[in-house]
Parts: structure tokens; sequence; C-alpha cells
């Protein structure tokens, strides 16, 4: 996505206004939310491959997230494709009001270049987003979507972080010497790559009135993981 597009994208996830965001998981998407001035924590099972100095982590991988109820403006989830008890989690840390988004991209399979790419490193597609359970639920109110469609131009510098992002865990690092000789061989006339996407963005204002008392005792500290 250009600059435009994904600041436009990521203001849409958030709203209208500055907020506190619990990021699950440990994307640019993060980096870019402290630029646009929001307070963000970025909590997941392994948060400690790439780090920022504005940005607090908490390493979890339970059911459970572990922050106190009706803390966090925003929670931006990798997926909405989840159980439903997850959405309750969801609700519990959110304020009145607050946000639930997600969203995913997918690229121009079309593109000769990006097709041999996803051969070398594994790529994968993420999962379609599916709203029917985050509704039925009851925690949140009906969702709102929103795509946009982008081109964006990939220096040597940006395709190999493109390639190390979406390289699968089972391939080994010797795959970039091959996506760097790709660069190579489809860049030679121009010395940069075009990569075209697709990204829909999902958000829904939780409904906490259908949480029972006991979600607000559970639990009762924060836990920051900044070493």
């Amino acid at each position: 996505m250009n600059d435009d597009a994904e600041e436009r994208a990521t203001k849409w996830l958030v709203g209208d206004r500055l907020s506190s965001v619990l990021h699950l998981g440990d994307t640019s998407l993060a980096y870019t939310l402290v630029d646009q001035g929001h307070e963000v924590v970025v909590a997941g099972p392994d948060v400690a491959g790439r780090r920022h100095s504005d940005i607090l982590y908490v390493r979890t991988d339970g059911s459970r997230l572990p922050f106190t109820s009706s803390v966090f403006d925003v929670v931006i989830a990798p997926s909405l494709v989840v159980p439903v008890a997850m959405f309750g989690e969801y609700a519990r840390v959110l304020r009145h009001g607050g946000w639930l988004s997600a969203s995913g991209r997918r690229h121009d399979e079309s593109i000769p270049w990006l097709r041999k790419l996803r051969e070398i490193i594994g790529m994968t597609e993420p999962i379609e987003q599916d709203n029917s359970t985050l509704h039925a639920s009851g925690l949140f109110d009906e969702p709102e979507e929103m795509s946009s469609s982008a081109w964006e131009q990939l220096d040597l510098d940006a395709m190999m972080r493109f390639a190390r992002a979406n390289r699968h865990p089972s391939v080994p690092d010797a795959a970039l010497s091959q996506a760097r000789a790709l660069f190579d061989t489809y860049a030679a006339q121009t010395g940069f790559l075009r990569l075209r996407h697709e990204t829909r963005c999902v958000r829904a204002r939780v409904d906490k009135s259908q949480l029972g008392d006991d979600a607000e005792q559970i639990p009762d500290t924060v836990l920051f993981d900044l070493n």
C-alpha cells in the first residue's frame, strides 16, 4: 500500500481521534499507529523480534488477555476468525464505544515475479475475514467494512523487507538469496518492482451491556514486557 493509502486505512481502523490501542501481533501497522500519535501496546506469543521505543510490549499466549477491563479504545486483531470466547475478551478490555478492528491484504497473483517469490518464500495469503461470528456474539454492533486497492513501487531494500515479512517460518534464511536474485532478474531495466494489493478493513463498536459483572474482575494487573 502506498503511504497515503496506508495512512487512510490505519486512521479508519482506529476511528477519528487519538486512542489507546491494543495491537495483537507485531506488524508495521503498530509503527504507523505510533507515528500518528496513538498510544500502542503490542501483545502476542512472540513480540521480541522487532522493537520500537514508543511501543509497550506484552508477551501472552493464553486465551485470557493480561489486562484490566476497559483500558483500550481500540483492539486490532490479526483475524476475526476466532472462537466466540475470544470476542468476550476483546469486549472486556475495550472501553465503552471502543472499536474491534482487523485488516487483511491480498496480492495480485497475476504478477509473474510475485508468483515466483511466493514459491521461494512459502508465502501464504491471509485468512479471509468472516464477520458472521463477530455479529452473532452479541458483543458488537453491526460490522463496517472498507476496501482499497493500491500499487506500490519496491526497490531492492523494500522487496527484501517484503520477502522477510512474508517468509513462512519453515523456509530457511538462505531462500532470501534467491529472492534477491529474483529482483535482479525482474528489475534489471527499471531498478524497481511494482506490487498491487487490495486491503480489506473491518471494524465494529463494542456493546458491553452483554458482559457479566465477573468479566470486570479478571485479571487485576497489567503485565508489560519491556526487556
